[in-house]
């Protein structure tokens, strides 16, 4: 026994002292590559360790890549602590898990049927995930690989035709031909490697240098940023107090050549019912203070209501004690001297804040939905990707908050008549933390994809405008209160990715369920359609 022990234990110590640093360096290479660090080339190499691990672990391999992606989880996201440890937890738990599948296939159709269709089935299969997480009810986008490259708008102009997917797909292609090339070595896959990194780049270059003429005038948006405690806001200020501060900082830039006014995701605190929204108290101070701008337009986030009969009451309604039912709603508003003209429901909802998923099966875990202030619990949402208009029939993309990170819905709007994107939102739950950086340079892409101007209106954040080719200009300083004012084009063409969305998401969700049916159905079936 001593004699096996003094001879197999440094074999076994090196190989274990491998499989840990490759462990470690996947979550490394990928956090320091992650925005807002300018490393994000890296993102092209990171999963390579992982890949080299499948090598390596003949034991264990699911716990050392689910442990690997944890630590890339924690080390990119670890600031949603700050707005709920629970929630972070159960997050970062669930992500990675969902992270680990298509490595848990790869390494099952490697094993069948040779590495490059092993590579292949993981690249299917990792894009079919972000596909998932981009549509379903636990959607968690904000990892997706794509959204790895907003730090560098100039390399990804090729966003306009394949979306944040087509990122996604770089990234995997060429984590997977450059593994293929450390295993195999051979002078085309030298080449090949070398030119899936340079031609995208080469492409968005030529793309960069071509500038976008529009034909009609720059329009002014002036954005307040009344940078209110989050967590106090709720409570601390009454909401006539709140609109006259919000009026006495716009008016110190707003003018008579001003097109769009912009308050943050819950700039009017006072809870409307939406059928007499114009009978609310500081809704008639704005009405009154707009006739002085009879041009002006004013897009606000605010909270509103809605009651329904029993007979059409939605899966997300609360019972009121009058026995009818009501739904809340994190929306936004568009109004100007007449008054309110349109409401837009926020859709997008961030999971477990304000919609627990699946309510109609898992209604009983409303009680567990997180509080970050104002109304907890299920909202209600809108059907409609509604466009608010204003006076010069200018299109706006009203969105709030977490939509923003939704490629395929921004676009929803654009295709109804958008023709500049506003975000309106509240940064401040994480505190000074790359959260808010993450979100405002997720902006950058849907100014790529759709070719839009992007203005950021935030409470506690960043605000910021964001011209068609993803370039951030005008940056407000951190938890600061600001008014400033930009200048948009009101743009009209529609790019591929505006028209087709995520198609790539959707290729690869068909091709992963033929190939996991495949997979299963014999091993002499697959070697006929794949040799």
């Amino acid at each position: 026994m001593l004699i096996i022990i003094r001879y197999c234990y440094p074999i076994f110590a090196r190989n274990l002292k491998k499989q840990l640093l490759l462990i470690l360096l996947s979550p490394l290479i990928l956090a320091v590559g992650w925005p807002p660090l300018p490393n994000g080339i890296l993102l092209l190499f990171g999963f390579i360790p992982l890949l080299l691990l499948e090598q390596e672990a003949q034991k264990w391999y699911r716990l050392k890549v689910y442990v690997s992606l944890l630590l890339w989880n924690i080390g990119t996201t670890w600031w949603v602590w700050n707005a709920s440890p629970e929630g972070c937890i159960a997050m970062l738990l669930a992500n990675s898990g969902l992270m680990l599948l298509p490595f848990v296939f790869y390494r099952r159709v490697k094993k069948n049927y040779g590495l490059e269709t092993g590579l292949t089935a993981w690249i299917i299969s990792w894009l079919a995930m972000e596909y998932l997480h981009l549509n379903w009810e636990i959607a968690y986008p904000w990892l997706n690989l794509g959204n790895g490259l907003a730090v560098f708008p100039q390399a990804i102009q090729w966003y306009e035709y394949t979306g944040t997917l087509g990122g996604t797909l770089w990234i995997l292609v060429v984590n997977a031909l450059a593994f293929s090339y450390y295993i195999n070595k051979t002078k085309r896959n030298h080449w090949v490697t070398l030119s899936a990194i340079v031609l995208p780049i080469s492409i968005s270059l030529l793309v960069l240098v071509n500038p976008i003429i529009e034909k009609k005038p720059s329009k002014n948006v002036v954005v307040v940023q009344p940078n209110i405690d989050p967590y106090k806001k709720f409570e601390a200020e009454d909401p006539i107090s709140e609109v006259n501060y919000f009026i006495k900082m716009a008016e110190t830039q707003v003018d008579s050549n001003t097109e769009f006014l912009l308050f943050p995701e819950t700039g009017l605190t006072e809870n409307c019912e939406e059928a007499y929204v114009n009978n609310a108290t500081t809704y008639i101070m704005l009405k009154q203070w707009l006739k002085k701008y009879p041009k002006l337009t004013l897009v606000s986030g605010s909270n509103t209501y809605r009651f329904f009969d029993s007979t059409n009451r939605t899966s997300t309604s609360r019972r009121h004690y009058s026995g009818k039912y009501y739904d809340v709603y994190n929306s936004s508003i568009v109004m100007n001297q007449s008054g309110v003209i349109d409401i837009y429901r926020k859709s997008k909802l961030v999971p477990g804040v304000e919609k627990m998923p699946y309510t109609k099966v898992f209604s009983f875990l409303e009680n567990y939905a997180i509080d970050l202030g104002g109304i907890s619990g299920s909202l209600g949402e809108d059907t409609l990707a509604r466009v608010f208009y204003s006076n010069t029939k200018i299109g706006a993309a009203p969105l709030i908050c977490y939509e923003s990170i939704f490629g395929e819905y921004v676009s929803s709007f654009v295709k109804n008549g958008a023709n500049t994107i506003f975000i309106l939102t509240n940064d401040g739950w994480w505190g000074n933390t790359p959260g808010y950086r993450h979100h405002k340079l997720y902006a950058s892409l849907r100014a790529i994809e759709n070719r839009r101007d992007v203005v950021r209106c935030t409470n506690t954040g960043t605000s910021c405008i964001i011209d068609k080719k993803g370039n951030i200009q005008g940056e407000t300083p951190w938890w600061q209160p600001a008014t400033v004012t930009y200048k948009i084009d009101s743009s009209q063409q529609l790019t591929f990715y505006t028209q087709y969305g995520d198609y790539i998401g959707k290729m690869a969700a068909w091709l992963f369920g033929i190939v996991f049916i495949l997979s299963i159905a014999g091993k002499s079936i697959s070697r006929k359609i794949f040799s």
